[in-house]
């Protein structure tokens, strides 16, 4: 899971830098979003996860 979260880390900074170099703003848009899903992907997936357990469990 941490080469995911690492990829999508690099891939949002070579959005910025690009976004910012050549004033594109939607580039900087997806940099944004990407740079917000790297850091957050972990925590969904765990939470998914435990939630899925726990509504199998309850069957």
């Amino acid at each position: 899971m941490y080469f995911v979260e690492i990829t999508l880390f690099v891939a949002g900074l070579v959005l910025l830098f690009t976004g910012y170099r050549k004033n594109h703003r939607n580039l900087l848009l997806c940099a944004a979003i990407t740079l917000f899903l790297s850091a957050g992907l972990g925590s969904m997936v765990d939470g998914f996860s435990e939630g899925y357990r726990e509504s199998r469990a309850s069957h």
